[in-house]
């Protein structure tokens, strides 16, 4: 499975590796090519969960504080989204297109995420059309998912192009549990039909743990010659450092895998297993790291890069994007807000009490058929064991007469018939604001969150 470009990666842009590599220099590589091929491992894990190709699995049930999420695989099962149901499936668009039928989904917000396996989102079918991804509406339709490297057309349905041969179709619609069941039922008619005569497949079992590092960087080789960097150029500086110490395709035939031990003596290869050990441990603190100085940047929240889903050589946040949720949005369809500190850029403390105030017209920003929700996770990213789960704009909220909405973060019930309870835990924890089909301003960064207001004192102290 391949981008059509692969074969551009030739031996000239790869470059020489006749020099050896000395250990310092081979560390350095190794941490830059755990970073790099990380995104692509992971998604063939998830892969390799889900069974035959080209086969919708659907997710009918909520999560719960209790209930492991369907979306473990590619979110580490931590803070788990309560307000839409998902579908999820591997598509194998070698043979020709994949096509996808929609019944028409009413005034609730869906969508259908294509996603590389890079973790770029390569397009999108949604009920919120727009100029970046205008493919979709709320009516019934018939999506021919194509692959541009087997552009052939299907009669009666709408071309979806994609960059790859392989691709994570995530769906996504609104649910509550007053109308659970309809929703059920809706998506139990959406259907995958491959093309004729397609032999569905099961994908291939990845080892949950890889034996040694080495064999980590090899497994990388592996999938970024069956999955080649596209566009070629935009990759090849990268693609030849990698190279120099055993790592992607080969420049002589970009079909066969280079492997490290080909490229580094015992010395070299010893500090590049160091090294990659290291980095992976590293990974999470520093996905940790950056969130917490988006969120000093901004009020309290850490905020969405504009380039999520288009992550261009941004191969750090790339990875860590793929470590904290694996199949992100781009900004235009849905936004993301964890919320780590309070208006003072204290952690947020469940002895505490916090107010979070929407000021009339000061609500998140959506576009027609769009919602905005809240909701409180623990210091490990789980839900509290609550029925104050979410506040979800779609949902029962309580609007105060003037138009504001007030929303109490607090251990207890406040007894407030005019806010909005959301019941948190005790010690630290987050609260995750999510908006879809965000509107214009939020989309751009123009409109951010209102800082989470302290309201109480840890121990009478501050």
């Amino acid at each position: 499975m391949s981008a059509p470009t692969a074969s551009a990666t030739t031996a000239s842009a790869i470059g020489n590796f006749s020099l050896p590599v000395g250990p310092i220099r081979a560390a350095i590589i190794a941490a830059q090519a755990y970073i790099y091929g990380y995104p692509i491992l992971a998604v063939q894990r998830v892969q390799s969960l889900l069974g035959p190709l080209n086969t919708m699995n659907l997710n009918t049930s909520f999560a719960s504080a209790d209930a492991a999420p369907f979306w473990k695989a590619i979110g580490g099962g931590s803070h788990p989204n309560v307000n839409v149901l998902y579908s999820l499936a591997s598509l194998d668009l070698s043979n020709g297109p994949v096509v996808l039928d929609v019944p028409a989904m009413g005034d609730r917000y869906y969508s259908f995420q294509l996603t590389d396996p890079y973790i770029n989102v390569d397009n999108y079918i949604s009920s919120n059309p727009t100029a970046a991804n205008p493919i979709g509406g709320q009516g019934a339709g018939s999506y021919a998912i194509t692959w541009i490297g087997n552009n052939v057309d299907i009669p009666g349905t709408t071309k979806v192009l994609v960059n790859y041969s392989s691709e994570l179709l995530l769906g996504r619609v609104e649910a509550t549990t007053a109308d659970q069941q309809q929703v059920v039922d809706l998506m139990e008619q959406w259907t995958l039909t491959p093309p004729t005569g397609y032999n569905p497949t099961n994908n291939a079992v990845l080892p949950s743990a890889y034996l040694s590092p080495i064999s980590v960087l090899n497994a990388m080789s592996t999938a970024m010659t069956q999955n080649p960097a596209y566009p070629a150029d935009l990759y090849a500086s990268q693609l030849a450092k990698l190279a120099k110490i055993g790592v992607g395709p080969d420049p002589a035939d970009p079909t066969t895998a280079l492997q490290v031990q080909d490229y580094l003596g015992p010395v070299s290869r010893l500090a590049a297993a160091i090294a990659t050990q290291v980095t992976a441990l590293l990974l999470p603190p520093l996905t940790d790291f950056i969130q917490m100085v988006s969120a000093i940047r901004n009020h309290g929240w850490a905020v969405t890069r504009p380039n999520i889903g288009d992550f261009g050589t941004d191969y750090v946040y790339r990875a860590g994007v793929a470590f904290v949720g694996l199949v992100a949005n781009t900004p235009d369809q849905a936004l993301y807000y964890p919320g780590m500190l309070d208006s003072t850029y204290l952690p947020l403390n469940g002895n505490r009490t916090y107010l979070i105030h929407y000021a009339p017209g000061e609500t998140p920003p959506i576009d027609s058929g769009g919602f905005w929700s809240l909701t409180v996770y623990n210091s490990q990213g789980k839900l509290v064991d609550s029925s104050t789960t979410n506040v979800y704009s779609n949902g029962p909220l309580v609007i105060q007469p003037d138009g504001s909405i007030d929303v109490i973060l607090s251990k207890d019930d406040p007894g407030d018939p005019n806010s909005n309870w959301l019941q948190t835990p005790s010690g630290r924890f987050s609260v995750y604001l999510r908006i879809y089909a965000p509107g214009q301003a939020a989309s751009e960064g123009t409109w951010l969150p209102a800082g989470i207001k302290r309201t109480s004192r840890l121990f009478g102290l501050f």
